[in-house]
């Protein structure tokens, strides 16, 4: 006796059309948060940049170039700016 086995169709979701476009009306934009903030100015991006590296300084993730990376180590002193700040560059990340 020879019993038929159909196909069954369990969990399979619908496909996107051929196009790749869903149907229906297109989304209307939407202004962003970000472009409804006011822009920085020069004299604030400076300031941020000081702050962050006098905090990566505070926290010993910066060695002088040249030097191995010591544990915690992220960024390497390659210069200093015309006002004393230090020019960081990103040799890897954290890795605890």
């Amino acid at each position: 006796m020879k019993t038929s086995k159909a196909k069954v169709s369990i969990g399979k979701t619908r496909r996107k059309p051929a196009s790749g476009k869903l149907a229906g009306p297109a989304p209307k934009s939407v202004a962003t948060v970000a472009s409804q903030l006011p822009r920085a100015t020069a004299v604030q991006v400076e300031a941020a940049k000081r702050k962050f590296a006098q905090g990566i300084l505070a926290r010993g993730e910066a060695v002088p170039d040249g030097q191995p990376l010591t544990p915690g180590a992220t960024h390497v002193i390659v210069g200093k700016d015309a006002d004393g700040t230090p020019i960081l560059k990103r040799r890897r990340f954290s890795t605890s």
